[in-house]
C-alpha cells in the first residue's frame, strides 16, 4: 500500500507530517544512534542534544541544496557510490575507536568546550557519511518539500521544524534514559557497549563500503555501454 501526503494543506498537518515522517526514520538503528548511545554514557544526557546540533546544520544545509535543486545530484551513482566509500571508510574508523574505548564513564561531568564542539561535528558527520540520508534528501525530501512549497517560505520553515524536532526529541530521550542508569552500570557493562556499538559501525560501514563500490561499478558500466 502506498502512503499519500495529505490534499488539504495547512501549517499544523505540515508540522504533523514532517514529525511523525521524522520519527520514523529516527527510530531505526543507524550510525547517528550508535553515536549517541556511547557518548551519554560518557558525558552525561548532553551528548544527545549536543550531537543534534550538527545533524540539525547539516540538514539546514540539504534543505538549502534542495531549495536551489542542486541536492539532485544525490541521485547520480557515482555520488553515491562515493559517499558509500568515504562514509564506510569514516564509520570503519570510528567503530574501531569506539571499541577501543575503555569501561568507564565521566561521571558527573559533561564535556569540556572542545568535547562540546566535537560531538557536534560528529552529529553531523554520522550523517554526512550515511550515503541513504543524502538519497532520502534527494528523493522523499524532494517530494516533501515541495508539497509544503505552496504555503511559501513558512511552509518551508513549519515542515523543518518538525523534522528536525523529532530527531532531537527521540534521541534526546535515548540520552537521557542512558545517563540516568549509567551510574548502574559495572565497568563491563561499559565495556560491552562500547564494544557493541564500535562493532556496529564497523558491520554498517563495511556495507557502506562494500555498497559503495558496487555502485561506482555499475555507474561505470552503464557508462560504457553503446548508446543504441
Amino acid at each position: 500500500m502506498t502512503l499519500s501526503l495529505p490534499t488539504r494543506l495547512t501549517l499544523p498537518v505540515i508540522f504533523g507530517v514532517a514529525l511523525a515522517t521524522g520519527f520514523s526514520g529516527a527510530v531505526v538503528p543507524g550510525s547517528l544512534l550508535a553515536v549517541v548511545v556511547t557518548n551519554s554514557v560518557r558525558f552525561g544526557w548532553v551528548a544527545g542534544p549536543i550531537l543534534m546540533i550538527g545533524h540539525g546544520l547539516l540538514e539546514v544545509i540539504a534543505v538549502l541544496l534542495l531549495a536551489t535543486g542542486l541536492i539532485r545530484f544525490a541521485r547520480s551513482k557515482a555520488v553515491r557510490g562515493g559517499i558509500g566509500v568515504v562514509g564506510g571508510l569514516v564509520l570503519l574508523y570510528l567503530g574501531y575507536l569506539t571499541v577501543q574505548m575503555p569501561g568507564q564513564t565521566a561521571a558527573g561531568s559533561g564535556p569540556a568546550a572542545t568535547g562540546w564542539l566535537h560531538l557536534a561535528a560528529l552529529g553531523g558527520l554520522m550523517s554526512m557519511a550515511n550515503p541513504y540520508w543524502w538519497l532520502w534528501w534527494a528523493t522523499i525530501g524532494v517530494a516533501h518539500v515541495g508539497w509544503a512549497a505552496p504555503k511559501g517560505p513558512a511552509g518551508g520553515v513549519t515542515y523543518f521544524t518538525g523534522h528536525i524536532l523529532s530527531d532531537v526529541a527521540w534521541y534526546s530521550a535515548v540520552s537521557v534514559a542512558l545517563a540516568a542508569g549509567r551510574t548502574l552500570f559495572s565497568a563491563g557493562v561499559l565495556r560491552g557497549i562500547y564494544v557493541g556499538c564500535g562493532a556496529f559501525l564497523v558491520a554498517l560501514g563495511a556495507v557502506f563500503l562494500v555498497g559503495g563500490v558496487k555502485t561506482l561499478r555499475r555507474g561505470a558500466r552503464s557508462r560504457e555501454e553503446p548508446v543504441t
